[in-house]
C-alpha cells in the first residue's frame, strides 16, 4: 500500500516537472518570437532602419536633415564607447509630436545627409568632429510617410568613401 502511494507521488511529480518544463519552453518560444519581429513604427513615427555593410567598423554615424522645411541634426554611437560594427543595424526614429518637430502632416519632404566618423570620439551636441576622420555621404531625399520605416544601406570604406542607398 505504501509503495503504491510512493509510485503515485513519483508519477505526479514527473507530470508536474514535465508541465513546468513545457511551460518554460512555451515562454521561451514566445519571447524569441516577440523579440525577433521586425520593428514597426507607430502611426506618429517615421523610422530609418540603417544597415551597415562597410569594410571596417565605424565610430559614429552623424546626420543633418531637413524635415518640413526645418533643419535638424542627430547621430548614433555605442553608449559604451566601442566602434559600431561593420555589419550593425541601427534605427533612427522620429516622432512627429516631438517638441523639435511638431509636424501635423502625414507626409513630409525629408532630406538627409550622413557623415561617418571613422574613429570613436565622444559625441557632442554640435556634431562637429575633426575633418580628417569625417567622411561625407551624398544626401538622400524623398517624400516620407509617418507610420513607415525606410531601409537604408551604407556601404564603402574610409579610403574610397561611403555611399548611402535608400532601398
Amino acid at each position: 500500500m505504501f509503495s503504491k502511494f510512493i509510485r503515485r507521488i513519483m508519477s505526479d511529480k514527473k507530470k508536474l516537472i514535465m508541465a513546468i518544463v513545457g511551460i518554460f519552453l512555451l515562454i521561451l518560444a514566445v519571447d524569441r518570437w516577440y523579440w525577433s519581429r521586425p520593428y514597426s513604427p507607430g502611426k506618429d513615427e517615421l523610422a530609418l532602419r540603417i544597415q551597415f555593410d562597410t569594410k571596417e567598423d565605424v565610430g559614429l554615424l552623424v546626420y543633418d536633415y531637413y524635415m518640413d522645411g526645418r533643419q535638424h541634426g542627430g547621430g548614433v554611437s555605442n553608449a559604451d564607447g566601442s566602434m559600431m560594427k561593420h555589419d550593425d543595424q541601427v534605427f533612427v526614429v522620429w516622432d512627429r509630436n516631438a517638441e523639435e518637430l511638431q509636424i501635423t502632416a502625414d507626409t513630409v519632404d525629408l532630406w538627409i545627409r550622413f557623415r561617418i566618423i571613422t574613429e570613436y570620439v565622444t559625441p557632442n551636441f554640435e556634431n562637429i568632429y575633426p575633418e580628417e576622420i569625417t567622411r561625407y555621404l551624398e544626401p538622400l531625399s524623398w517624400k516620407a510617410d509617418f507610420g513607415k520605416a525606410y531601409d537604408i544601406t551604407i556601404t564603402g570604406d574610409r579610403d574610397k568613401g561611403y555611399v548611402a542607398i535608400l532601398n
